[in-house]
Parts: C-alpha cells; sequence; structure tokens
C-alpha cells in the first residue's frame, strides 16, 4: 500500500487526516508530522523513521509538505533524494489528501504524485 505523509507547520496534518476519516471513514497508510519548535535534525529524523519503517515504503511514499522553500520541503526533498520511491509535493490541501487515499490502490507513485497535484489545484475556485 502507498503510503503519505503530511509533514506541516502546526497541527494541519492532524486536521486534514481527521477531515479524511470523515468523509471517507478511512485513515490508514496516512501519517502526519507537524514540526512545530523541531530543529532540522530533528524533522529529518522523524520522517526518516517514518519512510524506513519496512511497510511505508514498499509501494512508496508521498510527503506532502505544507510550503515548497520552507523547512518541511527542504527536509522532504532532502529524504526523498535518498530513495527512488518516495516523491514530494508541495501545497497540502483536502483535495489533495482525499485524491491520495482514492486513486493509490490503482495508480503507479508517479502518475499519483501528478494526479494529487492536479486535484489540488482543481479543488481552488472562485465563486462569483
Amino acid at each position: 500500500m502507498k503510503n503519505a505523509i503530511i509533514l506541516t507547520h502546526g497541527l494541519i496534518g492532524e486536521a486534514l487526516i481527521e477531515a479524511v476519516y470523515g468523509i471517507l471513514g478511512i485513515k490508514d497508510g496516512l501519517w502526519a508530522l507537524s514540526v512545530t519548535e523541531m530543529s532540522v535534525a530533528e524533522i529529518s529524523e522523524r520522517l526518516l523513521s517514518i519512510v524506513n519503517a519496512p511497510d511505508k515504503k514498499e509501494d512508496g511514499v508521498i510527503i506532502m509538505a505544507s510550503l515548497k522553500g520552507g523547512s518541511c520541503w527542504n527536509v522532504a526533498v532532502a529524504v526523498a533524494m535518498q530513495y527512488s520511491n518516495v516523491k514530494v509535493v508541495s501545497g497540502v490541501n483536502l483535495p489533495m489528501v482525499l485524491s491520495f487515499m482514492t486513486k493509490r490502490e490503482n495508480t503507479n507513485l508517479e502518475v499519483l504524485t501528478d494526479l494529487i497535484i492536479k486535484d489540488g489545484v482543481r479543488g481552488l475556485c472562485k465563486f462569483e
């Protein structure tokens, strides 16, 4: 099973996982890592412990970081550079996480990464 790690400042990841659970009734394969008051070394250590868990990286991991260029992104990219089956996307939002959960079983990791980005952008709109 493909897994996703929601890597954010504050408790955004936990809130997204609870929202997904409320909508889909599942949260298996989703992990939240909040980096509040953590050094880069601590973030990296905690992220690697999730990625390296035997059942996590088997089919691949997508790390959804809150903001490109921030500490979450930088650590996630450094970790992903060590593994061919770890991908990183930024700008995590609820449509992205829902897309991951509903498409992960029937889609390879590379295509899944592209799909969740498209679905995340598709979720943005302006009411007029």
